[in-house]
């Protein structure tokens, strides 16, 4: 339980850090939501390397779970999807509880 709780906690973490520095952004640029993804991705050389990273790694996270939603279930999938509006954090903490649960207590050292 303390593993699934620390990946939840890191999860929500990168979620609130993120988003904290987003609204501070948007605050001091007048809110301009889609002027803010412009100047994120033109900023800079490794700025648009590391959001690219992001991008890349969301729909990885799309394949992922489409690919086992089987494994995980549909409603583990869909929420795995919808977060994604969030964070890929919460996603992926999403994913890794998941299964960390399906394979139960016996294979927790694993």
């Amino acid at each position: 339980m303390l593993r699934n709780a620390t990946i939840a906690t890191l999860g929500l973490l990168g979620w609130v850090v993120s988003y904290a520095f987003f609204v501070q952004w948007l605050g001091a640029h007048g809110w301009d939501f889609f002027g803010g993804w412009v100047g994120a991705f033109t900023a800079h050389g490794f700025a648009t390397g590391l959001l690219s990273d992001l991008v890349v790694v969301t729909f990885m996270v799309i394949g992922v779970a489409l690919w086992e939603r089987r494994r995980i279930g549909s409603m583990w999938s869909l929420a795995m999807v919808a977060s994604l509006g969030l964070s890929v954090s919460v996603s992926l903490a999403i994913y890794l509880v998941r299964i960390w649960m399906l394979r139960g207590p016996d294979d927790a050292a694993a």
